[in-house]
């Protein structure tokens, strides 16, 4: 007696779970493309790029002209404060614990490349650190907790420029002991978001110019490995603009050339062993999935990956396996302070919402 079971039978039954499963995944990516963006009135018309999402009520912001934008009713208001000895500055990245604490970074050659720090809602800022190389630039701020945190910058005498806090940013320190850069290569303060932290003292920081690599620590920044990366690379223009990992292993990068928006050449990548290798995301045709995209972040409720740029958004639920576009709207950043209620971007003339 043939007891084995009908090949026949078998290819059914497993088409017939595959075409459930595309079709689930199907009308799951469906429901994404229907996301939304709730505009909001920031108050300013300039450009905002520093972007820190709190929880559903708190978010802030940076711009330009030492300005700092802060919600405490989830978007319905947006109170502004200009940084005393800041007007002439603009803040690319902000980091918030609350509603009351943040870091405040600002952009520039020398002397405009500053940290201030308020405990108090905005009401007050303090200088805790302004940068003293004459052809240093500060790019991005991240946190690994309330205590500690990193900055990184453009090469300082041919090596990666890095601070350091232990104290939520109250006070900052240089490290010296970061490797050397190669000639042409140095980072994007677009999105505050070209460096990534995972638990344990894990840091990676994204460059681009003639090379786009990543330079990468276990132990706060105190030894680096270098990788390669196979990211668009060669103009000063092009580059990893942005880099996110859930853990100490799986992460994306994502960039392009800001010259070309529309266009994504070698652009979107994931790794799964810490950055020492890049897979390419593919979109149909064999290239890159979307255009050029300037933050990458993961929202946690529900799990999913959401990538913005200026001409688009985009949302996978399948670690970048597949992508779905969603909303009408650019931006250069987002922030996402734990669930989707909590996700907040920003962009060109003022432009902030919240995603709904």
């Amino acid at each position: 007696m043939n007891i084995m079971p009908s090949t026949s039978g078998l290819t059914g039954r497993f088409g017939g779970i595959l075409a459930f499963l595309s079709i689930s995944l199907s009308s799951c990516l469906a429901k994404e493309t229907q996301w939304k963006w709730d505009l909001q009135n920031s108050g300013v018309k300039t450009s905002i790029r520093g972007l820190c999402a709190v929880d559903e009520k708190v978010c802030w912001f940076g711009t330009e002209n030492g300005t700092i934008g802060r919600t405490v009713d989830g978007g319905e208001t947006w109170k502004r404060f200009v940084v005393e000895g800041a007007e002439k500055v603009e803040f690319r990245d902000v980091e918030a614990f609350d509603a009351r604490r943040c870091i405040a970074m600002s952009v520039g050659e020398g002397a405009a490349s500053r940290i201030y720090r308020t405990i108090d809602g905005g009401e007050t800022w303090s200088l805790v650190y302004q940068n003293k190389e004459p052809k240093g630039f500060f790019d991005g701020i991240a946190f690994w907790d309330e205590k500690n945190g990193i900055l990184a910058g453009d090469p300082v005498n041919g090596r990666l420029f890095v601070l350091r806090t232990s104290d939520g940013g109250a006070t900052w320190r240089a490290i010296d002991s970061t490797p050397k850069m190669k000639e042409g290569e140095h980072a994007f303060a677009a999105s505050g978001t070209h460096l990534a932290v995972a638990r344990g003292g894990h840091v990676w920081v994204g460059t681009g110019g003639r090379v786009a690599r990543v330079f990468s620590s276990k132990d706060y920044g105190k030894s680096w490995s270098i990788f390669d990366t196979p990211m668009i690379a060669g103009e000063a223009s092009t580059g990893i603009f942005s880099l996110v990992f859930k853990d100490s292993l799986h992460g994306f990068a994502v960039g392009g050339d800001y010259t070309k928006e529309a266009k994504g050449e070698r652009n979107a990548f994931s790794t799964s062993d810490a950055g020492k290798s890049w897979t390419l995301l593919k979109g149909d045709d064999g290239f890159s999935v979307f255009s050029f995209r300037s933050c990458v972040r993961y929202v946690r409720d529900p799990k999913r990956v959401i990538v913005v740029g200026p001409d688009g958004c985009n949302v996978s639920r399948d670690e970048g396996k597949s992508w779905a576009s969603f909303g009408d709207q650019g931006f250069h950043t987002f922030s996402v302070g734990g669930g989707v209620q909590s996700t907040w971007a920003a962009g060109s003339d003022g432009r902030i919402a919240r995603l709904k």
